[in-house]
């Protein structure tokens, strides 16, 4: 019977097309099988992100007072879960579902490797939500929270170059689609400078790396100071950069289009975040061009309800 109704659409299709319809067919006869074993697991229906429901510890109770107030989900460990999976052939095996901070919808690489010293103590932990409670998140609109913090003592990441590891290094900021990984310390033996400069530091690291939520039309008069000069020759820029309103933040890193609109904003970023307005003023004060797109950048920030200059 399925020669003959191959047969008939032969003529009329392609075998691609044929092959398709063979697997569809073959997969109809499997499923109106009686004796089919299923691959079966005990993988938990509930969000992983969020405490295991009805879980009283004081971590889970932290974490899920965290999302209550923020909307945000707050981890201390990167095993989000652990689960049975049990193939077709009866072989058990037990998964791990790790947070991973470099996981892209778009990427079949496993991207960077990352090794955490977790907090071993409650009230460290405590501390340090807090900390990003009230000290981070109230000051960037909700548009830029991310959708989960995993916070951490110190940080390890290990990049991936095309497809090899590089050294591991001490990092402590790594944002990605689950959620932004933050290697805090112990919040609690900071004075209230280092404080400041911490929240700083972290603010900054979040904003650039949700910049993209603010839409592009919204620094467009930041832009059209250096407009022309975007994506061009560096020699055909003229000198010094900061005449005609570029940076020289990224300027001598290899590989980086520093003439960018993505450059040139993510330098400016950097700048206004390291030094107070008044050293931005004296630093910048024979390049006007600097000035006005720095009042620009901090004018749209502001409207943002992101306050960078008092």
């Amino acid at each position: 019977m399925l020669e003959t109704v191959l047969m008939k659409v032969y003529n009329t299709i392609d075998m691609k097309n044929i092959y398709i319809i063979l697997f569809c067919l073959i997969l109809c006869n499997s499923s109106c099988s009686e004796d089919v074993t299923y691959l079966e697991t005990d993988y938990p229906q509930e969000n992983i992100f969020a405490p295991a429901k009805g879980a009283m510890d004081e971590e889970s109770l932290l974490r899920r007072d965290f999302f209550n107030t923020t909307g945000v989900y707050l981890l201390f460990n990167d095993t989000l879960t652990t689960y049975t999976v049990t193939s077709l052939s009866g072989e058990s095996v037990v998964v791990n579902e790790i947070f991973n901070p470099g996981y892209a919808m778009t990427s079949s690489s496993s991207g960077d490797k990352f090794e955490f010293n977790y907090y071993d103590d409650i009230e460290l932990q405590k501390f340090a939500s807090d900390f990003v409670k009230e000290e981070i998140l109230p000051k960037i609109p909700k548009e830029m929270h991310p959708f989960s913090f995993l916070l951490t003592n110190s940080m390890l990441v290990s990049k991936n170059d095309y497809g090899s590891y590089l050294e591991p290094e001490l990092t402590d900021f790594y944002n990605g689609l689950q959620g932004t990984a933050v290697a805090l310390g112990d919040v609690s033996i900071l004075n209230e400078d280092e404080r400041k400069l911490l929240a700083s530091d972290l603010l900054k690291n979040i904003i650039i790396a949700q910049i993209g939520k603010i839409p592009a039309v919204k620094f467009e008069k930041f832009y059209n100071y250096s407009n022309e000069y975007y994506d061009i020759y560096s020699w055909n820029i003229p000198e010094p950069y900061t005449s005609v309103g570029l940076l020289m933040t990224y300027a001598e890193e290899w590989g980086v289009p520093f003439n960018s609109a993505e450059y040139d904003l993510k330098a400016y970023l950097e700048e206004v975040f390291a030094m107070s307005e008044e050293e931005f003023r004296a630093k910048y004060a024979d390049s006007p061009a600097c000035i006005e797109k720095m009042e620009e950048l901090i004018k749209v920030l502001r409207s943002y309800g992101i306050v960078v200059y008092e």
